[in-house]
């Protein structure tokens, strides 16, 4: 799976650049989750606080991220891009869950003429997730993430939703063998265009 991802990305980054004659855009961006939802294949038990569940809450979380885009067809950008989820809490425990995320990505967009908002988009998003879960004690988890959603563009203004998710295999542990995350995300981002 690492293989057939990392191959598609470094496809990306040595073929659109020959193939391109055309913008490229640089984004630069911050996000929230909203209301993200940890779903472990096994009950976690915490009997301190009472606590046996497999789907669990997770607080907001804070991404930061960047991404490139070219575009090789007038309106459809295809580009690279990577964003972290900094620490955040697991609800009613008092451990944390973090991740790193690369991916490829397709943005077709319509362009609007004389109009406050230059343009509105749809964006997919496919590629690798790493990471830790110290309720479990899981750390540099190896999975699938996944995003899709819809943005504006003004100037060089993006805001954007998405509904993203995480998939990790969980290897040698004896609280779970396979993890996801979903989560609602809402990003507000700075775009360069070149």
């Amino acid at each position: 799976m690492k293989k057939f991802i990392f191959s598609i990305l470094l496809l990306t980054i040595c073929v659109l650049p020959v193939k391109a004659q055309m913008s490229m855009d640089f984004i630069g961006k911050v996000g929230l989750l909203a209301s993200p939802y940890l779903d472990l294949d096994k009950n976690i038990s915490i009997p301190e606080i009472g606590f046996n569940d497999r789907i669990l809450d997770v607080d907001l979380g804070y991404t930061l991220g960047a991404e490139a885009f070219v575009y090789p067809w007038e309106n459809i950008g295809l580009g690279l891009g990577a964003f972290h989820l900094f620490k955040t809490d697991i609800e009613n425990t008092a451990q944390k869950i973090s991740a790193t995320n690369f991916y490829v990505a397709a943005k077709p967009k319509l362009v609007l003429e004389n109009k406050e908002i230059d343009s509105v988009y749809l964006i997919g998003q496919l590629g690798y997730s790493n990471a830790d879960i110290k309720l479990i004690d899981a750390s540099g988890l190896s999975g699938l993430y996944m995003g899709a959603g819809v943005g504006i563009e003004a100037k060089w203004l993006i805001v954007e939703v998405l509904y993203t998710y995480y998939n990790w295999l969980i290897p040698d542990n004896e609280f779970a063998g396979h993890g996801s995350m979903y989560s609602l995300q809402l990003n507000i981002g700075y775009k360069y265009s070149i």
